[in-house]
């Protein structure tokens, strides 16, 4: 598979498993953001998703990039660095 495509589906998986997290804990993270535990609350689901995430792809592309983090800041954290 070509590498820029392998890289941008990483991206593209990391932000669809973010967004699952969001359409079914998404009551949890605006009083995670505001106490400061969004982290704590999420834990379970963003270690499954970061499982399912790591099984998928790559071993070299899971432990080089930074998408997965990536994305649940931008979704999650909106734009905060928390993970």
């Amino acid at each position: 598979m070509n590498e820029k495509l392998l890289h941008e589906g990483a991206r593209l998986y990391a932000r669809w498993l973010a967004l699952e997290i969001v359409v079914a804990h998404g009551d949890e993270i605006e009083p995670g953001l505001a106490e400061g535990n969004l982290q704590a609350r999420l834990g379970v689901p963003v270690l499954d998703a970061f499982n399912r995430y790591r099984d998928t792809l790559p071993e070299k592309l899971v432990n080089k990039t930074h998408y997965f983090e990536d994305a649940l800041n931008s979704v999650l954290a909106r734009g905060e660095k928390v993970f």
